[in-house]
């Protein structure tokens, strides 16, 4: 790398460097850009799998665990981490749990790094740029499991199209393998995988022609082995391999809209803001290779791979921004790095373009399941169970819970469900039914909203400690 390269790509990492702290001091929503002392609350997703792994730790098996719906992979990498660091599942803050996520998140951006057909120096900005920005959405940093999802299906892609280089011909048959590898690590974290696996073929029908040839059986020996390794927890749980399988049919009633799990669309901006993602990249490809044939371009096959991802949960009645990751995230790993070296000008506003779009974007991502009531609640109990210095303090929690329940009250002794001490709890949640506020003798209420739209507590406090609790 010459003087004058590294120069230009010093200044334009610099540019970027420049432009994040700008939108991070106009407190543009982002991951990155809340105050460390008060991180968002956890998304129910990202509480599941910390329950879900805190289990796993104590002997539960995954494939016996009430929420084997979700994919064991996150699980089993927090429990890993949990071990390595010595930290306890009481003590794992939401910045702690979402570092297991960002450690997914540099992987995922370091499949830029192995792209083929583009300079060192491009892949490297490329990855720098995918990791800054979270993948391109809030969520990137989140704890949930779209993040390892889409790393695998990347490093997937990317070694496929590096064993068709003529350079890897020697060891094609080795970057088939972990290909398929990728994809199994895929499958294994969500059943999704499996309609992004068939998506992927077809985009290799339609751009690629031709595909299939004596290294497709090592591409599906990687991939059997590698979703047997991680569904199976290492080997160590082989029911729940069945486990997969049921997922897979349950995935269907929500897809399809006909399971009481189906979530659609709160509002479309997600959806707006991702199918102007695709326009900006399908754009600058046009912009550089006007006069090129479709089909000619390394760029057709990812845009069409990433298109067909879109329009595969757009016509899904079951709408969540999450399933907008891979469509965001995709194109920065696997298209930036060829669309870089034009020149630092260039490339400069390229990158800009695509902060200024991520950033403006994160506000519609970010704010769609918001659980702020959270914070309240969770410093209202710490000064409640102060106040109860010297006596027996617990909660009760009538008629199940939510899933952000289990990991703000770990600190605590909590009741589940009905027993008998339940109704002399200093701290008691109903769930709500209607708009009628309960009259229980010895108790002042409040509310506590986890979801816009459900999953809404009556919190009742202990009469003479409403105020502590309130904050007054």
């Amino acid at each position: 790398m010459t003087g004058g390269t590294m120069k230009k790509s010093l200044v334009l990492l610099g540019l970027i460097a420049v432009c994040f702290i700008c939108f991070s001091v106009l407190g543009l929503q982002s991951p990155y850009f809340t105050s460390p002392g008060h991180p968002q609350p956890l998304h129910a997703d990202e509480a599941v799998q910390w329950s879900l792994a805190k289990e796993m730790s104590e002997g539960v098996a995954y494939s016996t665990n009430e929420d084997r719906f979700h994919g064991p992979t996150l699980a089993l990498s927090l429990v890993a981490v949990s071990k390595i660091t010595g930290t306890a599942f009481t003590d794992m803050s939401e910045s702690y749990l979402r570092n297991v996520t960002g450690c997914y998140l540099l992987l995922l951006s370091l499949a830029a790094w192995a792209l083929p057909g583009a300079s060192l120096m491009s892949r490297i900005t490329a990855a720098a740029f995918c990791f800054l920005i979270g993948g391109g959405a809030p969520f990137g940093f989140y704890f949930v499991q779209e993040v390892l999802l889409v790393a695998g299906l990347a490093w997937g892609v990317v070694l496929w199209l590096r064993s068709e280089v003529p350079e890897s011909a020697e060891c094609r048959g080795l970057l088939r393998l972990f290909s398929g590898v990728a994809f199994g690590f895929a499958l294994a974290c969500k059943v999704t995988a499996a309609a992004y696996l068939i998506l992927f073929f077809i985009a290799l029908i339609i751009v690629r022609k031709s595909w299939a040839d004596r290294h497709l059986f090592g591409f599906i020996l990687g991939l059997v082995a590698s979703w047997v390794a991680f569904q199976s927890v290492g080997f160590t749980d082989m029911p729940g391999l069945a486990t997969w399988w049921a997922q897979l049919a349950r995935s269907f009633g929500v897809a399809s809209g006909r399971s009481e799990d189906t979530l659609t669309a709160v509002s479309y901006w997600p959806w707006i803001w991702a199918a102007l993602w695709l326009v900006e990249f399908s754009l600058q490809r046009y912009l550089r290779e006007r006069h090129v044939p479709f089909r000619s371009s390394s760029a057709d096959f990812i845009l069409l791979l990433v298109g067909l991802i879109f329009c595969f949960h757009l016509l899904l009645p079951y709408k969540t921004p999450w399933l907008l990751y891979g469509v965001m995230a995709l194109p920065l790993v696997l298209l930036v790095p060829a669309q870089l070296g034009a020149g630092w000008r260039r490339d400069g506003i390229l990158l800009v373009g695509l902060l200024i779009s991520a950033g403006y974007a994160a506000g519609d991502f970010a704010t769609h399941s918001p659980t702020a009531d959270l914070r309240a609640f969770e410093a209202g109990t710490v000064r409640l169970k102060e106040a109860y210095k010297g006596k027996v303090f617990y909660i009760a929690v009538e008629g199940g819970h939510y899933w952000p329940l289990p990991y703000y009250l770990r600190r605590y002794q909590v009741g589940f469900g009905d027993f008998p001490a339940a109704a002399q709890a200093p701290l008691r949640l109903i769930p709500v039914t209607d708009d009628s506020e309960p009259a229980v003798p010895g108790y002042g209420v409040t509310k506590l909203t986890l979801r816009e739209g459900g999953d809404r507590y009556w919190v009742l406090i202990a009469k003479g400690y409403e105020s502590v609790f309130i904050g007054k």
